[in-house]
């Protein structure tokens, strides 16, 4: 799987899980938590380790960035071959955080409560839909 298509699936998957959360306020900095959370109280994405596996072997360069990226900024280190869904969920997670703070809406809203208006969400779905940086 391509780093682009990767990407892409996480835009997609965020902004298809703005809706659900419409008419709520949230701040910046907790949406990507919000989005979310089903997946890290579950604490797996696709619920089947050979898949998980699967999809970090496709997106190795990816995860070697999430691993790099977590130890400088959490201090633990990441192991995504013996937990991985555990890294899965932290991957999409800050990969989700990541995208969605830069966008201009929630940057400038990220110590503020934005409230998930449908003129927000069509903001925040172009903002998104813009983002082509690197995750970590």
């Amino acid at each position: 799987m391509e780093t682009t298509n990767t990407i892409n699936e996480i835009k997609a998957d965020i902004i298809s899980k703005l809706s659900d959360y419409a008419g709520n306020s949230y701040y910046g900095c907790d949406l990507s938590g919000t989005l979310f959370e089903g997946e890290n109280a579950n604490g797996s994405v696709l619920c089947n380790t050979y898949k998980t596996k699967e999809y970090i072997k496709d997106n190795f360069e990816l995860f070697g960035e999430l691993v790099e990226y977590w130890k400088d900024n959490v201090g633990e280190t990441l192991n995504p071959f013996s937990e991985p869904e555990r890294a899965h969920v932290i991957f999409l997670m800050e990969a989700a955080k990541s995208i969605l703070a830069k966008c201009d809406l929630i940057d400038t809203n990220w110590n503020n409560q934005l409230e998930l208006t449908e003129e927000n969400i069509a903001i925040l779905t172009e903002q998104i839909n813009s983002f082509n940086g690197d995750l970590f």
